[in-house]
């Protein structure tokens, strides 16, 4: 009998909509994220602010929406899915897959960033965007039971458990202005910028498992038990503000950050230097009123007739942050999801060589603190642009984080009469987090 493993098959769905800020520009995708001395007009918000006061700076830009999505998990990238979703499963395919997954615990993610507007003039920039994460983690036993169904296995055991299963979500909007000064000395051209971005957070969620178990002896039974502590939305209000805050509502919680960087284009311009620290200051606040925490555990069993009785043994909902702070495991889940409740803080330094349609970038990343954007502890990436002909920009970059991820990209665009253009792609691989990442963005830039 085909097999198509359901765990490969929820890679492929993206869930909520990794960064505070989404990154407005496919090109960076492309380039592999050595960026930080390479962004141009609205892009330099993002990535740098001081590259609105570089020599040979766009006048004006204005950025139309860009998207870019990643989707993955800790065990299988997209070289799985090729091999196995349309595959007859082997029992050592299964075993090659349970193999894969680390820690007793398949983890699933998807990213979702959008930047509907930016806008340059000059040394000012502007931009909006929304971003948000959600990571699914599901017990190995799970995934066995997937793979394999029911029937008992020699060493094996009929009872199937959700140890390690938990979930975690976030999304937030933020608006970020950047200004930015340039300076004449003796070495080049200096400039300094800085970018303040205020964030509305939509929903924050944690959720994790209290010993589910189903078993196969020979008929169904399960314990199903778990809590979850999440931003609450009222389902009966008849206008919803996305801005406003309240049950009806999206603003669930706000805050600030605020980014300082430094960019030095050598005389004849031929190599350029720049430093960021990415909120260096900065707070991000949720309202715990809006939180709301379940608890259940529920009992299902198959009778002999073959209906299967549903019987609730407790259940505990709680729906202001006195009552959740009253209760032992509600209080305990909330203060692990607001310990890291605030975006991460980074520094990033990175250089740029240009020589006519020729690019070539590195940049290095280090986090100083981690926060819900979940950035790795370090990274190292290095990229390159051609541009043929003077319109068509080819872009190939590679990234790791020397924790066992690596990223390959490539991206093209299409840039006439200040119109561009672009498409990227990413595949990333190893033993931590595999996964695709994707790009589109159209922006006018002159």
């Amino acid at each position: 009998m085909k097999r198509v493993s359901l765990v490969l098959a929820g890679l492929l769905v993206p869930a909520l909509v990794q960064a505070q800020l989404s990154d407005p520009s496919t090109r960076a995708l492309g380039m592999g994220g050595a960026y930080t001395t390479s962004a141009r007009g609205y892009e330099a918000v993002a990535w740098n602010p001081a590259m609105l006061a570089a020599a040979g700076r766009p006048s004006f830009s204005i950025d139309l929406p860009h998207v870019n999505l990643e989707f993955g998990s800790n065990a299988y990238g997209l070289s799985d899915v090729e091999k196995y979703s349309r595959a007859f499963l082997s029992d050592a395919d299964k075993q090659t897959l349970l193999g894969k997954i680390k820690d007793s615990t398949l983890t699933i993610r998807s990213l979702l960033g959008v930047a509907p507007f930016g806008l340059s003039v000059g040394p000012f920039g502007l931009l909006v965007s929304t971003a948000g994460q959600m990571n699914l983690g599901v017990g190995k036993d799970a995934v066995r039971l997937a793979l394999y169904g029911n029937a008992p296995r020699t060493g094996s055991s009929s009872v199937f458990t959700a140890k390690g299963s938990n979930g975690l979500a976030w999304a937030a909007t933020t608006v970020a202005g950047s200004f930015a000064w340039p300076f004449q000395i003796p070495l080049g051209r200096l400039a300094v910028g800085a970018t303040y971005k205020y964030v509305i957070g939509h929903f924050v969620g944690n959720a994790t498992d209290l010993g589910t178990q189903v078993s196969f002896n020979p008929l169904f039974s399960a314990t199903e038990a778990g809590q979850a502590i999440y931003t609450n939305y009222d389902s009966n209000c008849g206008k919803f503000s996305p801005f406003a805050s309240g049950m009806c509502g999206g603003r669930a919680g706000s805050g600030y950050g605020v980014d300082l960087g430094g960019t030095l284009q050598l005389a004849g311009r031929s190599m350029t230097l720049s430093a960021v620290l990415v909120n260096v200051i900065g707070k991000m606040t949720w309202d715990q009123d809006r939180l709301f925490y379940s608890r259940t555990v529920r009992q299902n069993t198959q009778l002999a007739s073959g209906t299967v009785q549903d019987t609730v043994l407790s259940q505990v909902t709680l729906q202001n942050a006195a009552a959740i702070g009253n209760d032992t495991s509600a209080s305990k889940l909330r203060s692990a999801l607001l310990a890291n409740g605030d975006f991460a803080k980074l520094a990033r330094a990175g250089v740029a060589l240009r020589n006519g349609d020729l690019t070539l970038a590195a940049d290095a990343q280090v986090r100083l603190k981690q926060g819900l954007d979940q950035q790795p502890s370090q990274q190292l990436a290095v990229g390159a642009e051609y541009r043929v002909l003077g319109v068509l920009p080819l872009r190939a970059g590679l990234a790791s984080d020397f924790a066992g991820a690596t990223a390959i990209s490539g991206g093209v665009g299409l840039s006439v009469v200040g119109i561009n253009l672009d498409v990227s792609a990413a595949d990333i691989f190893g033993s931590t987090r595999p996964g695709v990442r994707v790009g589109f963005g159209l922006g006018l830039i002159f």
